[in-house]
């Protein structure tokens, strides 16, 4: 049994790791603290439960009664600010204190920012397909896709060509736990989860499955164009 912990927050908040790595971590940790409190059925007041989530996660906070609700409330205000509806991401602590503690170069934040894109269009899911669009949008803290790379923000924007992207993940696969498959396939298949024998089977049975699907499609077609092509002769 593992005791590792995972702060959970909406995508949309890794979008000023570059500009601002401890301020965006900051607002990362109050609002997963606020939205962890909101779990808890305790029969306390939402400060205290907030605080019953920083001793959850063990995280150290100082200063007085005063500074700790006005945390609480930059957590609640960030939460609210954010439809429910948006992805969620969950983040290991182990990862997020090295990040927020450390020195990191610009590659180690654009690793970060797709291992977490890649994990929220994961969700639940064991596995699943991933164009190289949706991934940058999502490591833009987009919710849906893009449809230029224009749209993207200047950082994310140097990482949005195939050479940058292989290159992260590669290193995801290599540093962070990721495996991923492409063959013939529009976008690549990843998973957390599966090791990459089962995730190769899942991808090649869906492609399998998706050829005999446009097969019988086409088979469908060229039979109205010969019904077609018959009614005329009559």
């Amino acid at each position: 049994m593992t005791d590792t912990k995972y702060l959970n927050f909406p995508i949309q908040l890794i979008n000023g790791l570059f500009t601002n790595k401890e301020e965006t971590l900051t607002n990362i940790l109050y609002c997963g603290l606020y939205s962890h409190s909101l779990k808890l059925d305790l029969g306390e007041d939402d400060f205290d439960n907030f605080l019953s989530s920083v001793k959850f996660y063990n995280v150290s906070m100082s200063g007085s009664n005063y500074d700790k609700k006005n945390k609480f409330q930059t957590g609640m205000k960030i939460y609210n600010s954010i439809s429910t509806a948006s992805p969620k991401v969950g983040l290991n602590m182990d990862v997020f204190w090295d990040f927020y503690k450390n020195e990191k170069t610009e590659f180690d934040l654009a690793c970060l920012a797709s291992f977490l894109a890649i994990k929220s269009i994961l969700g639940s899911k064991p596995y699943c397909k991933v164009t190289n669009a949706y991934l940058w949008a999502r490591m833009n803290g987009n919710s849906s896709s893009i449809k230029d790379v224009s749209e993207l923000s200047e950082h994310i924007f140097k990482y949005a060509n195939v050479y940058q992207t292989v290159k992260i993940k590669n290193e995801l696969r290599d540093s962070w736990g990721l495996n991923t498959y492409s063959r013939y396939t529009r976008g690549f298949y990843v998973s957390y989860t599966l090791d990459l024998d089962a995730l190769v089977f899942e991808a090649e049975k869906k492609r399998k499955s998706t050829k005999e699907k446009q097969y019988k499609q086409l088979e469908k077609e060229a039979l109205l164009k010969a019904m077609a092509r018959l009614n005329k002769s009559q």
